[in-house]
């Protein structure tokens, strides 16, 4: 089983004094228990180099590498607090997790240089965070605009038919979700984006 992590939430800061490192999900903060939870919540997020799944393995042997000890049960800890999630593409616990999970994106659309062959997302002036092939850009493009991941696999597969086309990644909302959570990575290692709690009423109704 291919199965992945993704870190959900989006990083505040330091709060003082307590010193703590705080993670939005929703209208939520979190707090972090300390330095070595936030490197594991981290490298949830894989790097930016990486090729393939990156999984629970992979996770613990990089916060391993930069001193973190106990890496494995402190992301035992941020699974259960909802703050990194394990998905397997295919099943319907993916199915699941994508009902109740969405994406935001971050940076900005900087379309193609002279001589590139893919769109840029990055910081205008500053810096290409990364070169997205044409699907994933699809994904980091339209995805936030439904409430949840499934609701955006449905339109997405249902835009594919209605363009004609007949490949079933394309137009099969559960292979559109498998390709889906695969672009999340690499949108999310890149800082293109991140994983949030499907929308509910805010603090003022």
């Amino acid at each position: 089983m291919n199965t992945i992590v993704l870190p959900v939430g989006h990083y505040q800061g330091v709060v003082h004094p307590s010193g703590h490192h705080v993670v939005r999900m929703g209208w939520e903060p979190i707090p972090l228990d300390d330095d070595g939870t936030l490197d594991v919540w981290g490298f949830a997020h894989g790097l930016p180099d990486h090729e393939g799944r990156w999984d629970r393995s992979a996770v613990i042997d990089a916060a391993t590498g930069v001193g973190v000890e106990d890496a494995e049960p402190i992301l035992d800890g941020l699974l259960d607090r909802g703050l990194v999630v394990e998905v397997t593409p295919g099943t319907d616990e993916a199915r699941e997790f994508a009902g109740y999970h969405r994406v935001r994106p971050l940076l900005i659309g900087l379309g193609r240089a002279d001589g590139e062959e893919l769109d840029g997302i990055g910081i205008p002036g500053l810096t290409v965070a990364l070169r997205a092939r044409p699907r994933v850009l699809e994904v980091w493009e339209w995805a936030h605009l439904w409430p949840d991941l499934w609701s955006a696999c449905e339109a997405l597969a249902e835009a594919a038919r209605d363009t004609g086309s007949l490949d079933a990644s394309e137009t099969d909302p559960d292979q559109v979700l498998s390709f889906v959570l695969g672009a999340l990575q690499t949108l999310v290692s890149h800082g293109a984006a991140y994983l949030d709690h499907r929308p509910s009423p805010g603090p003022w109704g």
